[in-house]
């Protein structure tokens, strides 16, 4: 008996535990980008066709919020930064995979110890509920560039970060601030380390 009591109690616990993101974060970077103190920075999309999507308009200042706090300078491009944040983000454009858990249905299963007439909880026979749903792969990347070789063959690059994420929101927008949370939680993180995060989440993803 106490064993199914056991069993109960640890599905309820499951049940009760709040959502994560779960992400793997990459870093490399040079030892310029222990000055970031006295530079300034300006955000733009990696892709052009993105600068001016509602989107990027909505990340832009989320990112611009956190390079500030660890210590750059945001400023527009038109100001001439020493650097430039070019952003990349979406679906990495594997096919989404199924995943399924299954777990014992549990319930009144009889009557108590001893002949007693209280019921106890157990496992309900061979129950069991199923679920199954598609698991998407998320990315975001951040690579710090000197401004004045932004727009060379060969940019002069201070910073790459890459942070993915694989879960059940079918786009970035739903976990975004989670995302982005998981590459700035040890800015700028461990040189040429990948690290994985999990970050509180509300479960939604709109």
């Amino acid at each position: 008996m106490r064993l199914f009591i056991f069993l109960f109690v640890g599905v309820l616990l499951a049940a009760c535990t709040k959502p994560t993101i779960d992400a793997n974060v990459t870093a490399f970077y040079t030892p310029e980008l222990t000055t970031i103190d006295t530079k300034t920075i300006a955000i733009r999309a990696q892709e052009e066709n993105q600068e001016s999507s509602l989107e990027f308009l909505s990340y832009r200042p989320k990112i611009e919020a956190k390079l500030s706090y660890v210590g750059f300078t945001v400023v527009k491009e038109t100001e001439n930064p020493d650097y430039i944040a070019l952003v990349s983000y979406g679906l990495d454009g594997t096919e989404p995979k199924s995943s399924t858990t299954s777990s014992p249905v549990f319930g009144s299963v009889g009557i108590g110890a001893y002949g007693g007439r209280s019921p106890f909880f157990g496992s309900v026979g061979q129950s069991y509920n199923t679920q199954t749903w598609q698991e998407y792969s998320r990315f975001l990347a951040i690579d710090i560039v000197d401004a004045d070789t932004v727009r060379s063959s060969n940019s002069a690059r201070i910073y790459e970060g890459r942070v993915k994420s694989v879960g059940r929101c079918p786009t970035l927008a739903g976990v975004f601030d989670e995302v982005l949370d998981a590459m700035f939680e040890d800015f700028p993180g461990a040189n040429g380390k990948t690290v994985f995060v999990k970050i509180p989440w509300d479960g939604s993803c709109e």
